[in-house]
């Protein structure tokens, strides 16, 4: 009965591309909805709304006359208080702004271009069955309890096939950095001879002529060279938290580091190199290494198109999103980036300038390599720039906080997170703390435990501390990658420390899934390790492990 009612409900599809509408409309037909509605004017989206009344909008960013985030602010005044309404925003936009942006005015979702439609639908029939069931409970009450217990069976279906997906494409990684690994080898081997006695032969040769084609040999070796390691690179970036090494880092150390190099780089193109570094003494995680091929990219970036002028590199301390960060801006006076491209500048392999008439060499893989360096050490970057007068690169990096910011943080959130005293059915449950950043991890874990248990959410590693200060828990689940601030292990150490907590269990939950993870974690100080994605019947069966005793009746 839902899957029909799901496969007749009304979606809208707003884009000013008919080619992405095709791909979309396709994809829906296939999977057997019958009510579809198109419009490539976004002036129209109102009017459209009001006659079809849809249950789902699908939404472009980047459109003509109106763009996603006016269509959505429109919108906003048509939906009554109350009512959900799913908008699932499709964009080629993959900055960290416009999702942050997107899912503040309005939009339940956020997928980036080019799509995995297999992921689409599923984004799709996760969000009309959210839609269904809210009508539901508005209209229905008495039916509430089946409800919920269709929309479990639907999620842990959903974990089914993320976890094969997930395995598939961990396999894929394998054979394709296994692929790269050997491919490197075979193409670093012989660039050693041709460098190497390059490099050799224009010492030895005084023919300007003969000179002149060896440099010609030396240059083509060097870009080569530099196409290996980027490929290479991002490669072994996509194996993400397996080698980063994050430590607090001062960054002024860290950027004068690199200055040298830099400096050589700019006096070849008789460019200015200029640095501001403001804060002597402000610090961030940071894997050392690749912050510097990080800064390395840009800087090399900045150069390239720069003909006149030079580049300064400035830090500086700005609050954002209600929290401290360093920020390095690389600002260069270079030919700029038309405002068309900057959404495509971070995808492999691609340029401002392409095809034939491309201006500048290169394969496209600095600027991707760079975000995927930022976004493991829990920052991003933003950009800004305009034609003939140049670029701003600003990476945005979480301070890293000390003592002092900590307890100061602590004592904070526990003015402002009050725990009200349970009620006296509460009472009689199990206590769990949950500490866990994703929205979505801790409403799925909340209906797993749910009504046997009693859970408190916790969105970061301070607030965790703060609660469990407050009350004692019988139990705590602790992710480990809590995003901002301090860590699933520092926050767990930290809780130990809280009076009543030395024997309270503590369960981390983690993607980390690497041979000898669970070893690690348990050294640590955890008293058991799951990782994700994980099936409910597995999350109680080692909740009952750890408590020793049977508590669940699902």
């Amino acid at each position: 009965m839902i899957d029909s009612t799901l496969k007749n409900a009304n979606i809208l599809i707003v884009d000013d591309q008919q080619a992405n509408i095709d791909i979309l409309v396709g994809l829906l037909e296939l999977k057997g909805y019958t009510n579809i509605k198109t419009i490539t004017d976004s002036r129209l989206a109102v009017s459209s709304f009001k006659e079809f009344k849809p249950d789902l909008l699908l939404l472009d960013l980047m459109m003509p006359y109106l763009n996603g985030f006016q269509v959505m602010e429109q919108l906003g005044e048509l939906v009554p208080a109350g009512v959900y309404f799913p908008i699932l925003v499709l964009t080629a936009d993959i900055t960290t702004e416009a999702k942050l942006r997107a899912l503040g005015s309005g939009a339940k979702d956020f997928l980036t271009k080019p799509l995995d439609l297999i992921e689409v639908d599923l984004r799709i029939k996760n969000m009309l069955l959210s839609r269904f069931l809210h009508q539901q409970v508005q209209n229905e009450n008495q039916i509430l309890d089946g409800i919920v217990k269709e929309r479990t069976l639907e999620l842990e279906k959903t974990i089914v096939q993320l976890s094969s997906a997930k395995d598939k494409a961990e396999e894929m990684n394998r054979v394709k950095s296994y692929f790269f690994a050997n491919m490197s080898h075979e193409l670093r081997t012989p660039l050693i001879s041709i460098i190497g006695f390059a490099d050799l032969l224009k010492k030895e040769i005084t023919n300007k002529e003969h000179l002149e084609l060896v440099n010609y040999i030396a240059e083509g070796g060097r870009r080569l060279n530099e196409t290996v390691s980027g490929i290479l690179d991002l490669t072994n970036l996509e194996t993400e938290q397996s080698f980063l090494m994050l430590k607090p880092a001062n960054l002024v150390e860290e950027i004068n580091r690199k200055i040298p190099s830099f400096r050589q780089m700019t006096q070849h193109k008789n460019l200015f190199l200029k640095t501001d570094l403001a804060d002597k003494y402000l610090e961030s995680y940071l894997d050392s290494e690749l912050f510097g091929k990080a800064l390395y990219h840009l800087v090399n970036n900045a150069i390239k198109f720069t003909n006149e002028g030079g580049i300064l590199i400035a830090l500086n301390l700005a609050q954002k999103y209600n929290r401290d960060w360093a920020v390095i801006r690389i600002i260069d006076t270079g030919t700029g980036i038309p405002k068309e491209n900057l959404g495509k500048i971070f995808q492999a392999f691609r340029q401002s300038s392409e095809g034939l008439n491309r201006e500048h060499e290169g394969t496209g893989l600095g600027l991707t390599i760079t975000k995927k360096i930022i976004d493991l050490m829990k920052g991003f970057i933003e950009v800004e720039s305009e034609i003939g007068k140049g670029s701003i690169f600003s990476i945005w990096l979480p301070t890293a906080l000390d003592e002092s910011k900590i307890q100061s943080r602590v004592e904070s959130e526990r003015r402002e997170v009050k725990i009200k005293p349970p009620t006296n059915q509460d009472a009689a449950l199990l206590q769990i703390l949950l500490v866990e950043d994703n929205s979505a991890n801790r409403i799925l874990i909340k209906r797993m435990l749910e009504p046997a248990a009693k859970v408190t959410e916790a969105e970061n590693g301070i607030t965790g501390i703060s609660i469990a200060s407050q009350k004692l828990f019988d139990l705590i689940l602790m992710d480990i990658n809590l995003g901002f601030g301090i860590d699933g292990i520092e926050t767990m150490n930290r809780i130990r420390k809280i009076q009543g907590y030395t024997n309270v269990p503590i369960i981390a939950l983690t993607a980390y899934a690497m041979p000898g993870d669970r070893k690690t974690f348990l050294e640590k100080g955890f008293d058991e390790y799951i990782n994700k994605p994980f099936l409910m019947h597995e999350l109680l069966a080692l909740t009952k492990t750890v408590l020793k005793k049977e508590i669940f009746c699902k």
